[in-house]
């Protein structure tokens, strides 16, 4: 054999020894398999700048091989916004330093460990979401929306965002901003009510409406593959009756300018119903998350 045969036999040596060693990594490799991608990827709106998101854990969860799940926040257009990783024991995690109504991708992957022998990381699972704004309060106190039948100076509309400050407020139904009033409390019968559009106190007034789908939760922070499609917003009216409830309840609700949000209507540990006090001073208290940017209904469904 030449000189120059046995130096190609050794360059081609070299070259193969380089690319299996180049395998030999937590993305690939002959004979490594995939680890098993986390699922049931749900999310929610913590604040106007933070996500919550809630997963099933891998099955190979046990795995050694396993090192923890990277979090990928893009945005659309497929940007990297921020990398973060959490620990392969936990089912979430809470994203912050985001901007406002931006719909982001959240991308979660389990990923192996770099001397692994047998494993490579999984497949991303993808959700996308949205912060938005969250009022717990009207300054210091609950927020608090009085039956239309309640004793003059009571009775009061909700404004989801009210024009000077962008924070929710409770006035008269007949007060000065009474136009900005997008839900008011009405009476139905015997100790029930309904959480109403604004117009049909009066038909000039905004016009609210809600979607069918609903859901038990004791909290805002109610994870979700999406929210309701947005052809389900067809009610005006919300009824609350006076049975007892098992939990407060989640409503959905969008906005005569096209702002989405979601109503937590809050269970009265008192009496077991969502409804405070007694007719004809009834009220009901909630909690409001808003979307301050049109027609971004917190999420579109991963393709």
């Amino acid at each position: 054999m030449s000189y120059t045969s046995k130096l190609l036999q050794l360059v081609l040596m070299v070259v193969i020894t380089l690319l299996w060693a180049g395998c030999q990594d937590s993305t690939t490799g002959p004979g490594k398999v995939k680890l098993q991608p986390v699922t049931n990827l749900k999310a929610f709106s913590v604040s106007n700048t933070s996500v919550g998101l809630k997963w099933t854990k891998s099955t190979n969860e046990t795995l050694a091989d396993l090192e923890n799940y990277i979090i990928k926040v893009k945005t659309l257009d497929n940007s990297t916004v921020t990398t973060t990783t959490a620990a392969k024991s936990a089912d979430s995690t809470v994203i912050a330093g985001l901007s406002n109504g931006i719909i982001y991708r959240f991308e979660i992957t389990s990923k192996a460990t770099s001397t692994s022998n047998d494993y490579i990381n999984s497949d991303s699972v993808t959700i996308k979401w949205s912060p938005a704004w969250r009022f717990d309060t009207e300054g210091t106190y609950p927020i608090q929306v009085y039956e239309r039948t309640s004793s003059t100076g009571f009775a009061s509309g909700l404004i989801f965002s009210y024009s000077t400050t962008g924070l929710p407020k409770t006035v008269s139904l007949l007060s000065a901003d009474s136009s900005q009033i997008d839900v008011f409390v009405n009476s139905v019968g015997a100790s029930n009510v309904a959480l109403s559009s604004s117009h049909l106190y009066r038909s000039d007034r905004k016009i609210t409406r809600f979607s069918t789908v609903w859901y038990n939760s004791t909290t805002l922070n109610n994870p979700q593959i999406a929210p309701p499609d947005t052809a389900s917003y067809t009610l005006y009216e919300i009824p609350v009756d006076s049975v007892a409830a098992a939990t407060s309840k989640i409503i959905y609700y969008k906005g005569v300018n096209g702002n989405y949000g979601r109503i937590l209507i809050e269970r009265n540990s008192g009496n077991g119903t969502l409804i405070f006090s007694d007719s004809p001073n009834q009220y009901l208290r909630v909690k409001i998350s808003y979307q301050s940017v049109a027609y971004n209904p917190y999420s579109k469904t991963s393709k």
